[in-house]
């Protein structure tokens, strides 16, 4: 029979290292006769539960063109012996199980007396061996880790978007709500950088030449070019070129070129204005002369102040300049 022939296979090689009682076909249809009973009984009463009515392992023999097997009643002893401690309702559901195992193992042993299902079986399980032998099953292998993964993750969207199938069942205002939201953040999206270009277009044209130069700052930009003078005319050229770098930066604040932060490195201001312009060379030279003599502590002299006089000069002369990232 079907079912006994698989319980003798996952017996495996225990099954043959021990002494079992072989039992006839039919002596073995008489027992699963006799279980039935037992089953019966035990689901009636607990007091008719009793775990030695079950008959110890046993192997029944081949015979004819049916092949022999083992079989375990394990399974019924432990069911037997719980039930004798269980609730009714759960004495009766276990032992309806019991009672329906029984009868595939009496049905299955019938159908195999009447038509050799035993030798079909075998033969089918023949020929299955002879496909799996070839060559194209020898290098079968299992489904990677990274492949397990992605499986796990196609079943965890799946049932996402299952999820929200199931929900505009139930709400099918959901997808007009959905779409109002994204017309909405692409609206929004246009008008910031429609604002963000604006910004930038009015900043640029006040960075030109018809750009109204801020008084004070401008003011502040003179006050320090003249003590720039007031220095290099005492021959103090470090703190000459230091004046005409803030000079240069105060400057550059006037016409917007960006926004006001005491806390930006030289080299940040540098990068703040339009790459290539002409004002950017002028103050990235500027600024190289003011890391040597000043940050570098190096001696300076009066050709480094007039170099610097001439980039701080100009800055002034210059008459378009676009903001970087301000």
């Amino acid at each position: 029979m079907l079912g006994a022939a698989l319980i003798s296979v996952m017996a495996g090689g225990r099954a043959m290292a021990e002494d079992l009682r072989e039992v006839s076909r039919a002596q073995f249809q008489a027992e699963v006769a006799r279980l039935e009973q037992a089953v019966a009984a035990c689901k009636t009463a607990a007091n008719g539960c009793d775990e030695k009515d079950v008959s110890t392992d046993e192997r029944v023999k081949a015979e004819g063109s049916a092949q022999g097997f083992v079989m375990r009643w394990e399974w019924l002893q432990t069911a037997i012996r719980d039930a004798s401690k269980a609730k009714t309702d759960e004495r009766v559901k276990s032992m309806g199980f019991a009672e329906q195992h029984l009868e595939e193992l009496a049905a299955e042993g019938a159908a195999a007396d009447l038509s050799g299902g035993d030798a079909a079986f075998a033969k089918a399980r023949e020929q299955a061996s002879l496909v799996l032998s070839r060559a194209e099953f020898d290098r079968a292998t299992g489904p990677t880790w990274w492949e397990r993964q992605m499986s796990r993750v196609g079943v965890w969207l799946g049932a996402i978007f299952g999820g929200i199938g199931a929900l505009g069942e139930y709400a099918p205002w959901l997808g007009t709500l959905l779409e109002v939201l994204f017309y909405l953040a692409a609206a929004v999206g246009i008008l910031f950088f429609v604002r963000r270009a604006f910004v930038r277009q009015r900043l640029a044209i006040s960075l030109g030449a018809g750009a109204a130069k801020a008084g004070a700052w401008d003011k502040e930009a003179d006050d320090w070019a003249a003590l720039a003078d007031g220095c290099a005319a005492q021959q103090q050229w470090r703190e000459a070129v230091h004046c005409l770098y803030w000079a240069a930066i105060v400057r550059l604040e006037a016409r917007r070129a960006w926004r006001h932060n005491p806390t930006r490195t030289p080299r940040e201001y540098v990068r703040l204005l339009k790459p290539g312009s002409q004002q950017q060379g002028a103050l990235r030279s500027l600024t190289q002369i003011l890391e040597r003599v000043w940050y570098g502590l190096r001696d300076a002299s009066d050709e480094d102040y007039q170099q610097a006089r001439s980039l701080f000069d100009g800055l002034g002369e210059t008459q378009q300049t676009t903001v970087g990232n301000a």
